[in-house]
């Protein structure tokens, strides 16, 4: 590192005292865009990672107050994704305390505005902090389905996992083409938890045909789709479409195996997409 001279040790000095002692700017007019000027000869001085740290700390109210209410920052190239974490982890704090019943209800209202939430953040980045996080949670959902036994609190640690998912399904919505041919289930169940929260009518075939590819917890998501995908408000536009997915589904029924989640929500499906019919008519 060049040594730094005596000189800018003196504006170093004059910068922190005057940001940290509240006073607008080291002498009378001065503005932040003259802070920073100000660092120049401290930036040539000292390695750059350093002039940047301090930078940051300096001028954290001043850039605080630039950017507004902004929660994720891009801070020399690196995403600061803590708020989208703090989102996903209230989810996950929310179904672990509900019950069996609460968990396969579909997503909640708070997991709807989380999902809101994390869209916001993102909206004005390239997607990759979501692509990231997407791919995290498709190998956690992996690690809990291999390294615990099948039964009920198996299922339970899976559902948290599809919580988070939801988290972030708004968001993730733009790419869920990229996981949707991945050979990864946890890939694929980002996908379909993603449409659990922003339906894709031209999924609906791709959501029938997991029903008859996939281990029971994914068909049973999958389902879980289909139906809250009739229940939205543009479902009336898409009669045929949901009258193939319902016939598709019909063919792989055998492989509920009396598992009345299952049967239950396929047969919610129908009753659906049949009250859609009478509504058209």
């Amino acid at each position: 590192m060049t040594d730094v001279s005596p000189e800018v040790l003196n504006k170093l000095a004059e910068l922190i005292k005057a940001t940290t002692s509240g006073a607008s700017a080291p002498h009378e007019g001065s503005t932040f865009l003259e802070y920073l000027k100000g660092l120049t000869e401290l930036v040539d001085a000292i390695a750059w990672p350093t002039a940047a740290i301090i930078c940051v700390l300096l001028f954290r109210p001043q850039l605080t107050k630039f950017l507004g209410g902004v929660k994720t920052v891009k801070v020399f190239g690196a995403e600061i994704s803590r708020e989208i974490d703090s989102q996903i982890e209230e989810s996950a704090k929310e179904a672990q305390a509900k019950t069996e019943t609460e968990l396969r209800s579909g997503p909640s209202e708070s997991e709807l505005n989380r999902a809101m939430v994390v869209k916001n953040l993102v909206a004005d980045t390239d997607g990759s902090v979501i692509a990231k996080q997407a791919e995290a949670l498709a190998a956690e959902y992996q690690q809990v389905r291999d390294s615990m036994l099948p039964g009920n609190n198996r299922t339970r640690a899976m559902e948290v996992v599809v919580s988070k998912m939801r988290t972030i399904g708004q968001a993730f919505f733009p790419i869920r083409h990229e996981f949707a041919g991945s050979s990864s289930p946890g890939k694929r169940l980002m996908v379909i938890a993603s449409l659990e929260v922003s339906p894709d009518y031209d999924l609906l075939d791709w959501l029938a045909e997991r029903v008859g590819s996939e281990k029971p917890f994914l068909q049973y998501h999958a389902l879980v789709a289909i139906l809250l995908a009739a229940q939205g408000n543009k479902a009336k536009a898409y009669i045929r479409d949901f009258d193939a997915a319902v016939e598709r589904v019909n063919q792989f029924k055998d492989k509920f195996d009396g598992d009345m989640s299952r049967i239950g929500t396929f047969d919610e499906i129908k009753k659906t997409v049949e009250k859609l019919k009478r509504g058209i008519k």
